[in-house]
């Protein structure tokens, strides 16, 4: 399997070349960091010189203790011929690893227009991923209610999921009793502290901007 250094030292001339990218792990991402992170996962393969590679995107939000690949779809090689090689990028090959930085360029710009929560809520529930599962749509929608200042709504997503009911309440309980109590100051403290938590958990904080949410520009 290929390592985080092999995956460091492949996409450092694309780094080297963008001055809005910056290389974590066995991410790509672009910077900076607010709200939403956003780039490319470069995955393991069995064969130890292959990569392989999806678009990465996710909220900050609710905390997570791990890396997770993000959500997007997976992007392939090609041949002279055109056709897609989809056993994966070949770290031996010095054309195929220039066509996969060129190639991840190329797909990193797909994920500039996801700039607010809205944007990020519509591509994950939107038609060009099919294959998200409805929970994850459900915990997307219900933080981008809180954000938004839109409690009862959050409330009621929340009230109509034991499963991520459960999950808010085992992070902290406070944050459910703020959105019944529709206490803005609170809640964003809370998501502040999430966004927190899993900055520390990918090791970005010198790319993470702490920008306000919505519900905190609100008169």
């Amino acid at each position: 399997m290929t390592t985080i250094r092999d995956v460091r030292n492949a996409v450092r001339p694309l780094i080297e070349r963008r001055d809005d990218l910056f290389s974590m792990g066995r991410f790509v991402f672009i910077k900076p960091v607010r709200h939403i992170l956003r780039g490319v996962h470069f995955e393991r393969r069995l064969d130890p010189k292959i990569f392989g590679s999806r678009l990465s995107v996710r909220l900050l939000v609710p905390a997570t203790a791990e890396v997770r690949q993000g959500w997007g779809d997976q992007f392939f090689p090609t041949d002279h011929q055109g056709q897609v090689l989809d056993s994966g990028w070949d770290a031996g090959v010095p054309e195929i690893v220039a066509q996969m930085l060129d190639t991840t360029e190329e797909m990193l710009a797909q994920l500039y227009a996801i700039e607010t929560l809205d944007d990020y809520h519509s591509y994950l529930s939107g038609p060009l991923f099919p294959w998200v599962a409805s929970p994850s749509i459900e915990l997307s929608a219900i933080m981008n209610h809180a954000m938004k200042g839109e409690f009862a709504s959050a409330c009621e997503k929340l009230e109509s999921s034991d499963r991520w009911l459960d999950h808010v309440n085992g992070l902290t309980p406070r944050f459910y009793k703020a959105l019944q109590a529709e206490d803005r100051v609170e809640v964003a403290q809370i998501l502040h502290d999430w966004e927190a938590a899993t900055v520390k958990t990918y090791k970005i904080g010198k790319f993470w901007e702490r920008t306000p949410f919505p519900l905190e520009l609100q008169g």
